[in-house]
């Protein structure tokens, strides 16, 4: 499998920047892992990727921040960063 195409959102180009210095790294890390890992399972365990609904998917960036991403052909299209909760009310809406 190719690596994925990543594509960023507006909103979660906004969510991204209101993060402390700290969790942007790790964001930017399990992004960067994101790309290679998707559809190895022995690769994204440390990601804890996982479907949620439909084409929808998340990941861990570290124990409290999940990035979600709308899986489209061969691009992740990240839509929102934030805590468990924030995750829950954005599936609300989906």
């Amino acid at each position: 499998m190719p690596p994925l195409g990543i594509e960023f959102t507006s909103r979660f180009k906004a969510e991204s920047r209101g993060l402390p210095a700290e969790r942007q790294t790790k964001v930017a890390q399990a992004i960067d892992l994101l790309s290679d890992a998707f559809g190895k399972p022995h690769l994204h365990a440390g990601l804890g990727i996982r479907r949620l609904s439909g084409d929808y998917f998340e990941f861990r960036a570290d124990r409290d921040t999940r990035v979600i991403f709308e899986l489209k052909g061969s691009t992740a299209i990240l839509r929102m960063v934030g805590s468990h909760d924030e995750v829950r009310r954005f599936l609300k809406n989906v």
